[in-house]
């Protein structure tokens, strides 16, 4: 394996900012690739010398601090914990006592057997009346109260085996609760995907019900600074160079994801980041085949997220995430396809279905993962009356940027991942082109100009050829491409135009198609600018 070492005076964005060293980088997915490859920043470890080698010496792990419970306040803290508490009090039968210990010890959840009464309540779950019988609810018990008990009591031997197993062996034995939230799952790796998925849910549920995503902006200083890549389009690339044996540029372009990380976490880690680190970096390079890379990626974060955001449910997620890369692909390749339902459904219950955010979700999940039939059936309706419930409340101007950033994170979030699936660029060419034909063939549209279309028909009509033409850049097809995008600029200019033209020109800009964007700029430039800069930002 070479070494690669950067040149020492310039780096790929133009800046003098230093990055960490790679000391070697793969050639290609077989190639065997150490997780040492790439250290975080910080003091270096010390090394010893093997044979005019260097090689790290293994330091102690220094002690966690505990993190403080969570005492649930609202109603997104419960129903980020919902599932579990289903399954462990509803599922698996356990006593209201074993569930409190289990979420207070497992799952950093405090809450009081009063506060739990409470919660059922509004959730309508019961499990028995006076008379021993399952009473009306939305679930029912599966087994009789002494049951429940013997069940416990057999848990009970079952954990005390395992403490006295532990200190046969000189290790110490995990708590009580620990004990027995492992013994509901199959293996350890079971236990490191349901983990990691319970941090990720409550940090979505949490998101969902506080954050406004992906506000406006000054569209003037968008196309005059540019937009970088994400994390995401990032690795994306490095892959690609080291794919073609450019492991020098992809190192670069690597090392240039991992200061976009390291960023992140400085200034407060924003839900693109989120999604790119937990969920779409690792579903790109595991399906990819790239697993020395995986480990590299998941272990930079890991220990950046220990050091850096120790208590965060981040932290958790990369740690597990780490363990999970490092010992079965199987399993975390189950957690990716969970996580993906987990997001739909999490947005979808605290937001609403009509939500944008929720639809985006969707969009990208049927096309990349699994093109559900009763999602993509309600996919139009439900964006539909979303458009409609935003015209009414912001109007058409702030609608329309509204939506807009939403085509372009479709873009940055999932054009990366085409690469994942062989049939993810075929089913979304046929779904656009459906959608297409039948708008171009409705009876109200048939001869008409299309200013004189329905909003929602012109919107559907802009984002179909502008996503097709991201498609076809993707796939190496840029005459196409441009062919594409003067088709979703097709129309007379007037306010819709000038939004979607401006957003065209800034991702042009952001993608070097500088002569494509200047044609544009100067049909923008003939156009009177009208209501849309008095309204610079929404709510």
């Amino acid at each position: 394996m070479r070494s690669l070492t950067p040149p020492q005076d310039e780096n790929t964005d133009g800046t003098n900012r230093k990055s960490p060293p790679i000391s070697f980088l793969p050639l290609r997915p077989s190639s065997p690739v150490s997780p040492e490859a790439i250290p975080i920043s910080g003091p270096p470890e010390p090394v010893q010398s093997f044979g005019g080698h260097e090689a790290p010496v293994s330091q102690p792990q220094r002690e966690l601090t505990p993190e403080r419970p969570l005492v649930p306040t609202n109603a997104a803290d419960w129903e980020a914990k919902k599932d579990i508490i289903q399954e462990l009090y509803m599922n698996k039968n356990l006593i209201l006592n074993d569930v409190v210990n289990i979420m207070l010890q497992t799952h950093n959840f405090k809450a009081t057997a009063r506060m739990y009464k409470g919660q059922f309540a509004k959730w309508r779950w019961t499990k028995y009346n006076k008379s021993g019988n399952s009473s009306s609810g939305q679930f029912k018990a599966t087994k009789s109260r002494p049951t429940r008990r013997t069940n416990s009591a057999m848990v009970g031997r079952a954990m005390d085996h395992v403490a006295k197993s532990s200190a046969l062996h000189g290790r110490r034995p995990p708590s009580q609760a620990v004990q027995l939230f492992r013994l509901l799952y199959q293996n350890e790796d079971s236990f490191q995907v349901e983990s990691t998925l319970n941090a990720y849910r409550g940090y979505i549920a949490t998101w969902s019900e506080r954050e406004t995503p992906w506000r406006s902006r000054s569209e003037y200083h968008s196309i005059m600074h540019g937009q970088e890549n994400s994390i995401l389009q990032n690795v994306s690339i490095a892959l690609d160079h080291f794919r073609k044996d450019r492991t020098q540029l992809g190192g670069e372009v690597l090392r240039k994801a991992f200061l976009q990380i390291e960023d992140a976490i400085a200034t407060g880690l924003d839900i693109q980041a989120i999604w790119d680190c937990c969920l779409a970096v690792p579903q790109l390079v595991l399906n990819l085949g790239w697993t020395d890379i995986l480990l590299i990626f998941t272990r930079y974060l890991h220990q950046l997220t220990h050091i850096k955001m120790m208590g965060h449910p981040i932290a958790t997620i990369a740690r597990n995430v780490y363990k999970l890369a490092q010992r079965d692909p199987d399993q975390l390749q189950l957690y990716i396809d969970k996580g993906w339902k987990l997001w739909i459904d999490m947005v979808g219950r605290v937001r609403g279905e009509q939500d944008h955010v929720t639809i985006h979700l969707k969009r990208g999940y049927v096309i990349l993962v699994n093109p559900e039939e009763h999602i993509v059936k309600n996919l139009i309706n439900d964006f539909g009356g979303s458009v409609q419930s935003s015209l009414a409340e912001r109007g058409e101007v702030m609608t329309t940027q509204r939506i807009l950033e939403l085509e372009e994170l479709l873009v940055r979030m999932y054009i990366p991942l085409f690469q994942v699936s062989a049939q993810a660029s075929m089913r979304a060419q046929i779904m656009l082109s459906g959608i297409l034909y039948r708008i171009e063939n409705k009876p109200n549209n048939k001869g008409k100009p299309v200013n004189c279309w329905d909003y929602l028909d012109r919107y559907l009509f802009f984002s179909a050829y502008h996503f097709l033409a991201s498609i076809a850049d993707h796939n190496g097809n840029h005459a196409q491409a441009a062919d594409y995008r003067r088709k979703s600029l097709a129309s007379p200019k007037d306010q819709f135009w000038i939004q979607t033209a401006i957003r065209l020109e800034e991702y042009l800009q952001s993608e070097g198609k500088e002569d494509e964007a200047e044609v544009i700029k100067m049909q923008r430039e003939q156009v009177p600018l009208l209501e849309y800069y008095e309204h610079p930002d929404y709510d």
